[in-house]
């Protein structure tokens, strides 16, 4: 497995402009219990919280709110992919970011047709001494997939992207949970459009086979 380093994405600009793809972007924000663990920046807690966005293409989005941010709609019906259930792209934020509502790169994808799961960590700003729970979170989040849209998702093809702290719950998964098939490491700063289609590409290529990749990402990809 090859763990793509984008080196560009770090200070957003506000986007003016829709995201690339076909799909126009709908939004639901979930809120998860573990109960098979304590909250370690909470010690009096006895079971960790997770609050979860999920970007996705959707059927239709006029008459349904906007996310304050960004270009989805939340509670819009999805549209269903007829050649089967949609990848899916965990996406493990930094520290301050979590709990941004919208962000280009989360709409980006969806609009290309992916479902992205986009994890707040909690409680976390003294991520750093925690990294451990940061993993368990993501690999918690891996563990509802399944019912969080029956049929809906292809669970053999999940890619985890993250930034910062984020990074740390991506690698410490990659090593030891065969369920991610693709990682990009997000990490620099610059022009978050461009960033956003050398990700659309890379997970174009890892999770969907797709060869039509331009020449100068393959070498950012190392191939």
């Amino acid at each position: 497995m090859t763990t793509y380093t984008i080196g560009t994405l770090g200070r957003r600009p506000h986007r003016s402009e829709p995201p690339a793809g076909r799909y126009p972007v709908g939004a639901i924000f979930l809120h998860l219990v573990d109960r098979d663990r304590c909250d370690a920046w909470v010690p009096s807690r006895p079971y960790r919280e997770l609050m979860v966005g999920v970007r996705y293409p959707a059927r239709e989005v006029e008459g349904y709110e906007r996310v304050p941010g960004s270009f989805a709609h939340e509670d819009a019906p999805p549209v269903l992919d007829p050649v089967g259930p949609r990848p899916v792209v965990l996406y493990s934020p930094g520290v301050g970011e979590a709990r941004v509502p919208g962000t280009p790169l989360v709409d980006e994808l969806a609009s290309h047709g992916y479902v992205v799961v986009f994890i707040d960590h909690a409680d976390d700003a003294p991520a750093a001494k925690f990294p451990h729970d940061r993993v368990a979170d993501v690999r918690f989040v891996l563990d509802q997939l399944a019912s969080l849209a029956p049929g809906l998702l292809d669970l053999s093809r999940i890619g985890l992207c993250g930034r910062s702290e984020g990074r740390l719950a991506d690698l410490g998964t990659l090593h030891d949970d065969p369920r991610i098939k693709a990682v990009a490491d997000l990490d620099g700063e610059g022009d978050g459009d461009g960033a956003a289609a050398r990700l659309v590409a890379f997970f174009d290529r890892r999770l969907l086979g797709r060869e039509e990749i331009p020449a100068a990402t393959a070498a950012r990809a190392g191939r």
